[in-house]
């Protein structure tokens, strides 16, 4: 999988990283709650729209008053997302609501806007092949870029930070069949996740467009134990009539997960955003005092890479290589011979066994210009 990420240009001092947050919501938790509280709240209903209210993702049945209120009874204490979609079509709003238990709580007022939807399938591999997924919830989150103003903190306040959190999300739970649909999403970039136990997490980038369709299909597959396995073999060649081992050739195994973390980033004056938890802004050069500031064209962000272990075989073509467990892709490379590749789940703290065997390129693998048409014979410059 690759990652696609936008560039932003930044014209002051500033600091660019990807960050995807989002205000939580219920996370799957009943509606109904027999000691809950109540929200209630107000949508404008101009038109005669028939309107279906959503707590954290799913549908509360008559919720909707022919007034425009709406009233949610029975909802746990925390924070909640309330969302009004028009039926059958994108158009809606959400709003973030926070209920403290003991107390009931008043939404704020939604207005109706045409949005876009994101919808999809989401099934998992198991033993009896792959099968859909019903009651999974599948979350949405803006995945804007947050822009750190590289300015001294003064009396105590952090730089500024653009938009400000927390980012919204927009969520929902799969029908029997697999299938969702997000509704009346407001035009921007989202990291749409699936996360299922015993399941490698699921996730995708889209672009939702006012009035437009994303889609984001997600096939799981079972989680992995971390740990380290070993994957054994032999590399031989086809020439001449016959096999014969290759000495020199590069075994990689890659893995399947990009984005490995890079180390905070840090503006003058502290405030040091990613990076390990535990690494103090003293430990970072970029922090300190006497550091120099960053330039001031900084409008790019790193690439997405892999994760690569590599090996050369032996004379009698043999190699043996050590990974990290999980899913990835191994490739074999020697000079004069096709590459070969496959995809490898590597077993925490099991052997196996991989032989490949590479053909002889039968002519140059990529075709040659003819040379040049010879010129005419250069002449002597005048004099003067």
């Amino acid at each position: 999988m690759r990652v696609a990420l936008s560039l932003v240009v930044v014209l002051a001092l500033v600091v660019v990283i990807p960050f995807v947050t989002g205000c939580g919501g219920g996370g799957g938790n009943d509606v109904v709650d027999p000691q809950g509280n109540t929200i209630t709240g107000k949508v404008d209903t101009a038109g005669g729209a028939t309107y279906d209210v959503l707590l954290d993702g799913k549908t509360v049945p008559g919720a909707m008053r022919a007034d425009g209120t709406y009233v949610i009874e029975g909802v746990p204490p925390g924070d909640h997302r309330v969302a009004v979609i028009e039926q059958g079509t994108s158009s809606g709003g959400y709003v973030s609501v926070e209920v403290r238990d003991g107390h009931d709580a008043t939404a704020p007022d939604i207005t109706p806007e045409l949005g876009g939807q994101i919808v999809g399938m989401v099934t998992a591999d198991g033993d009896d092949g792959l099968r859909a997924l019903g009651g999974v919830e599948v979350v949405a989150v803006r995945s804007d870029m947050v822009v750190i103003m590289s300015r001294p903190a003064q009396d105590g306040v952090a730089p500024d930070i653009y938009p400000p959190e927390p980012l919204p999300e927009f969520s929902t739970f799969t029908e029997d069949d697999g299938s969702y649909r997000i509704p009346a999403v407001p035009e921007g970039e989202y990291t749409v996740t699936v996360a299922l136990p015993d399941y490698e997490q699921g996730w995708q980038w889209v672009w939702v467009g006012a009035g437009q369709t994303a889609a984001a299909d997600f096939r799981l597959r079972p989680a992995v134990d971390p740990g380290v396995g070993t994957v054994e073999g032999r590399v031989v060649g086809t020439g001449g009539g016959h096999l014969m081992p290759i000495e020199g050739a590069v075994v990689t195994i890659y893995s399947d997960v990009p984005w490995q973390p890079i180390g905070p980033i840090c503006p003058p004056g502290g405030g040091c955003v990613g990076g390990d938890p535990g690494e103090s802004d003293d430990t970072v050069a970029s922090n300190k005092p006497d550091a120099p500031e960053p330039p001031e064209d900084i409008a790019t962000m790193p690439p997405p890479w892999f994760d690569g272990v590599s090996t050369l075989t032996d004379a009698d073509g043999r190699y043996s290589l050590n990974a990290p467990a999980g899913y990835g892709s191994i490739d074999v490379w020697a000079p004069d011979f096709e590459p070969a590749w496959d995809e490898i789940t590597i077993e925490a703290n099991q052997t196996q066994t991989r032989n490949f065997e590479l053909n002889r390129w039968q002519e140059f693998p990529y075709p040659v210009p003819p040379p040049p048409a010879p010129g005419p014979e250069p002449q002597p410059l005048g004099e003067g």
